[in-house]
């Protein structure tokens, strides 16, 4: 059976309203779009199963919580002017299906969860741990997860899980996550 597999971004700076800039320079919302893509496609396919969640506490009006459901996603592509085109539209008020947007922390999300894992170079192999059906992926854009999220999360019975000692990209962390859990299913 799969598992419904979620990501969830910590983006310190992406813009919370309308930009004009490159997804680059709209607070690193460029590092949100390379997630969304490792989250939620394989080769010409869709992850059905999957789910994507940025919280953007960028200008001007964080946090905001940006969505993006595998089960009802639509019309989409995979190439940044695509995914630039819908961001803009969600932080315009407009809907596409499959992605959307609310005002809303990642404290407040992050409660609601029952398998918290946090990604970090200093946990537990993944190799050796037995996921659940709902498993939720915590990791933080380039500085990583703030320490006071990451400790409530832990208090939230979240587990420290590893990919390796070696800092890799977020966008290659979910990928090696998604390709480590896609080999442990087919097995």
């Amino acid at each position: 059976m799969r598992s419904m597999r979620k990501f969830i971004l910590y983006s310190r700076e992406g813009y919370t309203s309308p930009f004009k800039e490159s997804l680059l320079k709209a607070g690193r919302l460029d590092t949100v779009y390379q997630c969304i893509l490792t989250s939620m496609f394989t080769s010409h396919a869709i992850r059905r199963e999957n789910e994507f969640h940025a919280f953007l506490y960028g200008r001007p009006s964080p946090p905001m919580h940006l969505s993006i459901d595998g089960s009802t996603l639509f019309d989409v592509r995979v190439d940044e002017d695509t995914w630039r085109s819908i961001i803009l539209k969600v932080l315009s008020g407009e809907t596409h299906p499959g992605v959307s947007l609310k005002k809303e922390g990642i404290e407040t999300y992050a409660e609601g969860l029952k398998e918290i894992y946090i990604l970090s170079e200093n946990g537990v192999n993944i190799d050796e741990v037995e996921f659940g059906d709902s498993p939720a992926f915590f990791l933080g854009d380039s500085v990583g997860l703030p320490k006071k999220f990451e400790g409530l999360l832990v208090r939230l019975g979240g587990k420290k899980v590893s990919i390796g000692r070696k800092r890799y990209l977020a966008a290659s962390t979910i990928d090696i996550v998604n390709y480590l859990i896609d080999r442990k299913e087919s097995d």
